[in-house]
């Protein structure tokens, strides 16, 4: 097996471009794709870097039936993920997602779901540093975080002017490894807003939102300075304006501004700042597609990891720092068949003085991420991509001292091979 390439540990990669006559499907979907990645430093340290090569066969299905008046929605994949030569860390993650969405004969909707997703961690990929107390060099090693979410939400108002929504949300996220269990996190939180549209193009809102968590083996810092490990709670307070503009039929625009109250037992305090949100999707007249988003906020998982411009988006849990991430997405469509992609990241956390497992610690880290990707459709059902990416990030502060993060540069190539049937 040693001798072997990458593609063939599945042998998925050779049924890719297997039965693209298949019959319509409806309500069903299925889908196959085989990624072989190399990246430069695996487990993004500092020093000491391991370079590997990484096969990921993904296969994945959805239903997505009307019931009614109402809709249900149920998606799935499983992703095997197998290294070159870090074989410790081979391992099997999965994305689950069940969503049912309802609505009365009047104008009252909503929508009540779970979803589920497991996969390897590393240090610096899309959340903020999950290992406290010990050497960054320490996370290339086998540890699966797992994420479960639930939620429930409703709207009364449909297509009128005036509109109110709510919802409440659950979190739990824990990794498989002891050594980040300090990381494990719980929360709940609910939100309520309304929105008034001035016109079918523009309209302004106001929405409020409450989180309550724990660390159940955090830190918990003392009046006189000291800290103890324990169950670590966490909540803040949330109010924002928002508005949603669409200028003309090539621009859209969502942006919010608010303000932020966080109580962490971490930092034995409240902090206080603004948070917002800029959303913007310009397709000009051309074979261009722009797309910014932009985000303050104390959420845990970057704009790059949860996809979404949301000050508290469903599915994301708080962190202990405040951060501020801008992503850039640029499409450029060559042919019908053919297109380049360009993504780039800054994602800037602060980290005020708060207690860890090896004492009071602060500072910031700053990372940026570069990538561009060639698109290939030979058919409807098919997709071929290759790219290469660049990632840098530069912790300043007491974070590198007591080993809480690492400055590292991650340089990485892919292609990737899909096929979907729906």
């Amino acid at each position: 097996m040693k001798n072997k390439s990458l593609a063939t540990l599945s042998p998925l990669c050779l049924a890719l471009f297997a039965g693209s006559a298949w019959a319509d499907l409806e309500p069903f979907s299925f889908g196959a794709s085989e990624q072989i990645q190399h990246q430069s430093n695996l487990g993004h340290t500092e020093s000491r870097q391991i370079a590997d090569w990484t096969s990921t066969t993904q296969l994945s299905g959805a239903i997505n039936e009307p019931v009614g008046r109402d809709k249900l929605v149920i998606t799935g994949d499983v992703d095997f993920d197998r290294y070159k030569h870090s074989h410790t860390l081979d391992s099997t993650g999965y994305n689950a997602a069940a969503e049912f969405d309802w609505s009365t004969v009047g104008d009252l909707s909503g929508a009540l779901g779970a979803d589920s997703h497991r996969h390897q961690s590393f240090y610096g990929e899309s959340s903020e540093f999950t290992i406290v107390g010990a050497s960054t060099d320490t996370t290339i090693v086998k540890n699966l975080r797992n994420d479960n979410h639930v939620f429930a939400r409703a709207t009364l108002g449909g297509q009128s002017r005036w509109t109110i929504f709510g919802g409440t949300d659950a979190n739990k996220r824990n990794y498989s490894n002891d050594i980040f269990r300090v990381s494990d996190e719980h929360q709940w939180s609910a939100d309520l807003g309304t929105r008034y549209s001035t016109s079918p193009d523009l309209s302004f809102g106001v929405t409020g939102n409450y989180v309550r968590g724990e660390y159940p083996d955090g830190t918990i810092a003392h009046p006189d300075g000291t800290s103890t490990q324990g169950r670590s709670n966490f909540n803040s307070k949330v109010i924002s304006a928002t508005t949603q503009w669409q200028v003309g039929g090539n621009t859209r625009m969502d942006a919010s501004l608010g303000y932020t109250s966080y109580y962490s037992d971490a930092f034995g305090g409240t902090r206080h700042f603004m948070n917002g949100s800029l959303n913007w999707v310009w397709k000009p007249p051309s074979h261009l597609t722009f797309t910014l988003s932009l985000k303050r906020s104390a959420d845990a998982d970057s704009l790059y990891g949860a996809g979404s411009g949301a000050v508290v988006s469903s599915g994301n849990v708080n962190g202990t720092a405040i951060n501020n991430d801008a992503h850039l997405d640029t499409t450029y469509a060559v042919t019908a068949k053919t297109s380049l992609e360009m993504s780039a990241d800054y994602i800037d956390r602060k980290y005020l003085p708060q207690q860890t497992l090896v004492g009071e610690a602060s500072g910031s880290t700053r990372t940026s991420r570069v990538f561009l990707t060639a698109h290939f459709l030979p058919t409807r059902t098919t997709d071929l991509s290759c790219g290469a990416g660049r990632e840098t990030s530069h912790v300043s502060g007491s974070l590198a001292i007591k080993g809480l993060a690492a400055s590292y540069n991650d340089n990485y190539v892919q292609c990737t091979a899909s096929i979907h049937f729906d």
